[in-house]
């Protein structure tokens, strides 16, 4: 499947995320910037806590 993990660069995202309960697969650093990435499955709870971190972050 196409696009089915969510790379998150942010960590107010990663933040957010994890206090939705939400569990992340895996963390790692990207090695052209040397930044902390988490990596989530995209699901159905992701998704809909993505759109609420969009309305909550305007």
């Amino acid at each position: 499947m196409i696009n089915a993990y969510l790379y998150c660069y942010s960590p107010a995202m990663y933040h957010f995320l994890r206090a939705k309960g939400i569990r992340y697969i895996c963390v790692g650093v990207n090695e052209k910037t040397g930044g902390r990435f988490w990596l989530f499955e995209k699901s159905d709870t992701v998704r809909t806590a993505l759109d609420e971190y969009s309305v909550s972050s305007k």
